[in-house]
């Protein structure tokens, strides 16, 4: 078994001073404005894995897990973090950063084209701005825009273009006028809304391009590009000279079959039918002395979500029953050896910028905690004596082994510790997720993977105002505690904010009850090489692996 645990997958790495940014000249390596950056790659295919179709393929729209898999080879943003936790400049040549912070001024590469051969230009990134605050889009990642000036605005209906802080002055420099410091914004340089689509090509939000179904459309500026689709079948991604670090990219197809049962995937691997799997904790013993075994941390938290403007679950001390009645350790020991407890919505091995500790042990507060007599007691006092009189309640979550793991240890732990049966009532996953969205439920899984390396990204989903809200919280309380945040440059004092934002979300409201956090298992072919981990979400990149010896690798 093979370990890849990067230290640098820290708040510490990715939070960069903006004095080293400015001026700074691309990391990236060398193309020709044709792309023709020399490979050296094999004609082989990697042949893995993508389990959902959800969403769709417009950086501006529904971004689901459909998107990020397409993010994953075809996708290429501003900037990435490279494994030290330092950035690499991929479509840009450099970023400027005025002194009090508030402007970030982009220099895009000169040769940075589509794979069609158009320029790659500042108009392509606002084309995905502009619509992404548009709320027909139905991006989630709307807020995530809201650091720029006028943008909340223009979403919210009571501003337009005019006053969006996004200035094209020429096709290759992007002004981003910020209305406060932010102390997190190059970061989300790597979400959907801050990655280009193409100006005059994919200006439709959520067409037919966007699903797949207009190839000539749906041009990339990443490493590789749609080459061929049938849906709920398989994508296959040719790789894209043009991209502007070709010469990083050594395998020439990459074949993702929709698949979305765990043993269907174990065994497709098994047969050699697939060369790189996510598997999960089933394949742990069998593999724990094969290099084949990979393992990672993942910034990954599972928690449920309650519908709080529905009863019975708009009464608080309902909630803090729920949650109080979760033996979390039980839960964790139920869904195998690569989940841990977890009392936190952020992931609990997220390290501070402020202390270099992870956020768990940096919390100064108990999170709510196992409380099976106090819960009974919160129960009581609502209404419901040993769940007397209780209505009728059902758990939606995805069809997935551990899903259903996960929901069978809750179930008993309720009945047992508060006499409330709840219903458990599995779905495809692209269906879990459309009804969580909008609010078609009662009890939900929800998880939540870091999109960059900030407990922002756990915490921000509850604001009033937040895009991703799909609970409906309304806390002004933990939204000023969210605010401030924002405003706070001293990464001691904003994290001390952050802390107290997540006990009103956990403890005081109880808006949600944390359970697990997950660890990334892969099983990968030995003739797979050249791992390199997104330390934003401690994956693996499919985009740079090789298929055979790597050490020809430039």
């Amino acid at each position: 078994m093979r370990k890849l645990w990067k230290a640098t997958a820290t708040v510490a790495a990715a939070v960069l001073l903006a004095g080293s940014l400015a001026g700074c000249g691309s990391s990236g390596g060398s193309s020709s404005s044709s792309g023709g950056g020399k490979s050296g790659s094999t004609s082989d295919m990697i042949v893995t894995t993508m389990n959902t179709e959800a969403g769709s393929l417009d950086s501006a729209g529904e971004s689901g897990l459909w998107w990020w898999s397409y993010d994953d080879v075809c996708m290429a943003p501003i900037m990435e973090m490279k494994e030290d936790g330092s950035w690499d400049y991929i479509l840009a040549e450099s970023v400027d950063v005025n002194e009090n912070m508030t402007q970030y001024t982009v220099h895009l590469r000169s040769d940075a084209k589509w794979s069609n051969g158009d320029d790659v230009t500042s108009a392509d990134f606002k084309n995905t701005i502009v619509r992404a605050l548009d709320p027909n889009c139905k991006s989630g990642y709307s807020s995530m825009l809201y650091p720029i000036a006028g943008a909340e605005e223009m979403y919210n209906g009571t501003g337009d273009e005019s006053g969006l802080g996004v200035d094209t002055g020429d096709d290759k420099t992007i002004v981003f006028n910020l209305k406060e410091p932010c102390a997190y914004f190059e970061q989300l340089f790597v979400l959907p809304v801050y990655m280009p689509t193409h100006r005059e090509l994919q200006t439709e939000t959520n067409g037919d391009w966007a699903m797949g179904n207009d190839m000539d459309a749906l041009v990339s500026c990443g490493p590789y590009y749609l080459a061929e689709y049938v849906p709920n079948q398989y994508s296959v991604y040719k790789k894209n000279e043009n991209y502007v670090q070709a010469d990083r990219i050594k395998t020439d197809t990459i074949k993702k079959m929709v698949m979305d049962d765990t043993q269907s995937i174990i065994n497709a691997y098994k047969s050699g039918e697939l060369n790189f799997i996510s598997a999960d904790y089933t394949v742990m013993d069998e593999y724990k002395d094969s290099d084949e075994l990979i393992t990672s941390p993942a910034m990954t938290s599972y928690y449920v979500l309650f519908n709080v403007n529905e009863a019975p679950f708009d009464d608080v001390r309902v909630r803090q029953a729920f949650s109080m009645a979760v033996n979390r350790d039980e839960v964790a020991s139920a869904c195998g050896s690569s989940y841990e407890a977890s009392d936190f919505f952020v992931a609990k091995h997220l390290k501070s910028s402020a202390s270099g500790k992870d956020w768990a042990e940096e919390a100064e507060e108990d999170p709510i905690g196992f409380d099976p007599d106090k819960a009974k007691e919160l129960l009581a006092e609502a209404g419901y004596p040993d769940g007397e009189g209780f209505p009728a309640i059902t758990y939606k979550y995805p069809s997935l082994q551990l899903d259903s793991d996960m929901a069978q240890a809750l179930q008993a732990q309720w009945k047992t510790n508060l006499g409330i049966e709840v219903e458990l009532q599995a779905e495809e996953q692209q269906v879990q997720v459309a009804e969580r969205r909008s609010g078609d439920f009662q009890l939900a899984r929800m998880r939540w993977t870091a999109d960059f390396t900030d407990p922002f990204t756990f915490l921000s989903m509850y604001r009033s105002n937040d895009s991703y809200n799909d609970n409906k919280t309304n806390c002004p309380g933990y939204d000023e505690l969210m605010a401030q945040s924002n405003e706070e440059s001293d990464p001691t004092a904003r994290f001390e904010l952050l802390h107290q934002a997540e006990s009103v979300l956990v403890n005081d409201y109880c808006f949600g009850v944390p359970v697990l956090n997950s660890s990334n298992i892969y099983l990968v072919s030995t003739d797979i090489t050249n791992f390199e981990i997104d330390p934003s979400r401690n994956m693996i990149r499919t985009k740079y692996l090789v298929l055979g010896d790597s050490s020809s690798e430039s």
